[in-house]
């Protein structure tokens, strides 16, 4: 049987590929990280009802061996609740899974994160995606240091609440680095911007509904 890895808009909803529906329409099992999530893009894009199975960070060790004995039976398709299931869920432990079992792994590509950010960042040279900064001085700071020995792009996610943190470490160490934030990506209130770390740090002292969202990160290490 196969699993397919179905990529869903990142906020957008326009952004869902005539393919990912039509997968979806017809793979009878789906296993979503979040079901409020899921259920909305079945509505819709008028789905009819599937076999949802709940699949996330807190219980993908317990769910794994249930989608796995659908998957003896039947096709399964995997929903994360924004971009390609497997970057920053649990979904690659799962393909690791089903594949030693001996089941098919068939991704349909869609919308991600992570090459939006890319693409809008202007950023040339390569990247390196660390999902999101660890969380403590230390290992941030070490994690900067090897990006520039590297002379990459470091990419990452970061979240409301760390933003400001991640950001002084930044301006701290690479005054000089530009860094590409994007918030709210595809979404209603998006917005893509390049500056200093200094730069974004005053505009969250300054405009309060900035820090609020979600946000990917570019960080300049590339060659000039």
């Amino acid at each position: 049987m196969k699993l397919y890895l179905i990529g869903t808009p990142i906020g957008n909803l326009g952004d869902m590929t005539p393919r990912a529906i039509e997968v979806m329409k017809s793979t009878p099992v789906l296993a979503v990280e979040k079901w409020t999530d899921t259920v909305k893009l079945l509505k819709h894009f008028e789905i009819g009802e599937k076999k949802i199975l709940n699949y996330d960070d807190k219980n993908s060790r317990r769910m794994a061996p249930k989608i796995l004995e659908f998957l003896k039976e039947q096709d399964v398709a995997l929903v994360t609740s924004a971009g390609m299931p497997g970057v920053s869920d649990p979904g690659a432990s799962l393909v690791e899974q089903a594949r030693e079992a001996g089941h098919e792994i068939v991704p349909i590509p869609g919308p991600s994160a992570l090459s939006t950010a890319i693409a809008a960042s202007g950023f040339s040279g390569n990247f390196w995606f660390v999902e999101f900064l660890p969380r403590t001085r230390g290992k941030i700071v070490k994690v900067l240091k090897q990006a520039e020995e590297l002379e990459t792009n470091l990419v990452c996610f970061e979240s409301t609440y760390r933003l400001a943190k991640s950001l002084e470490i930044v301006n701290e160490l690479y005054p000089e680095n530009k860094v590409f934030v994007g918030k709210e990506m595809t979404k209603k209130f998006e917005q893509y911007l390049v500056g200093s770390a200094e730069f974004f740090l005053e505009k969250i002292k300054t405009d309060k509904d900035f820090s609020r969202g979600e946000f990917a990160l570019v960080i300049h290490f590339g060659k000039k």
